[in-house]
């Protein structure tokens, strides 16, 4: 008799294990998107969303650093790099979450691409809804266009006109580590078809540098971006 009471308790000890580790199991399971931290939307992240190429390692969670406090990771043309390092390291990847009150969280994913020639960047403004990963930077992004990025009119009027023959030009967008404010600036190929009239680079060279970024606040209420105010 005592041997069977030991048996049944035995049983149910085994039994009371093994339903802690299913309801764990299920509730890690049922962690919907809107739980999860920059980490965990890393770990998930289709591959075809990391695009950065160039002369570095192309970036993954063994040379990734994560902030978790302030929901940004992101991927450096040197590496290992510490948070305390992110502000002088030149980054090749960036991701950086910002949460609504109003709308599933929003993941910014920055991905510099560069060659002999030029560096631009590909970016991408993605929710999870479900299983589901949405781009949606047409509902978060506010109008930008190329005039914003000068105080005179007719610089961007001109840069435009000679850019469409030589060049290519991209936007960054640029979240930043804390906070949540993003910088959006022009990369510009400044290469040259041997053929270019001098007079045209010199024209070029002087409007790139008279250009200024812009930056965008994050309306947490609406689930969008809005032009910071001056």
């Amino acid at each position: 008799m005592k041997n069977k009471k030991q048996f049944s308790k035995f049983h149910r000890i085994i039994l009371s294990s093994f339903l802690v580790f299913i309801t764990a199991f299920s509730a890690q399971a049922q962690k919907s998107a809107s739980d999860w931290n920059i980490a965990d939307y890393f770990k998930n992240l289709p591959k075809k969303y990391i695009t950065a190429t160039g002369d570095f390692p192309k970036p993954t969670a063994e040379n990734i650093t994560v902030d978790e406090k302030n929901g940004y990771a992101a991927a450096f043309t040197d590496f290992p790099v510490t948070p305390e390092q992110f502000d002088g390291a030149v980054a090749v990847f960036q991701a950086a979450l910002f949460k609504s009150q109003t709308k599933p969280p929003l993941l910014v994913v920055s991905n510099l691409k560069s060659d002999a020639v030029c560096d631009d960047y590909e970016t991408f403004f993605l929710r999870r809804v479900g299983e589901n990963w949405t781009q949606v930077r047409g509902e978060v992004l506010p109008a930008l266009p190329l005039k914003m990025f000068w105080d005179k009119p007719q610089s961007a009027a001109r840069f435009k006109k000679i850019v469409e023959q030589d060049n290519s030009t991209t936007y960054h967008f640029e979240p930043s580590r804390a906070g949540t404010r993003m910088k959006v600036s022009l990369e510009i190929c400044d290469y040259f078809l041997e053929v270019t009239p001098i007079g045209q680079v010199d024209e070029l060279t002087k409007i790139i540098e008279s250009g200024k970024p812009i930056y965008l606040d994050w309306d947490k209420k609406n689930g969008r971006f809005k032009l910071a105010d001056e």
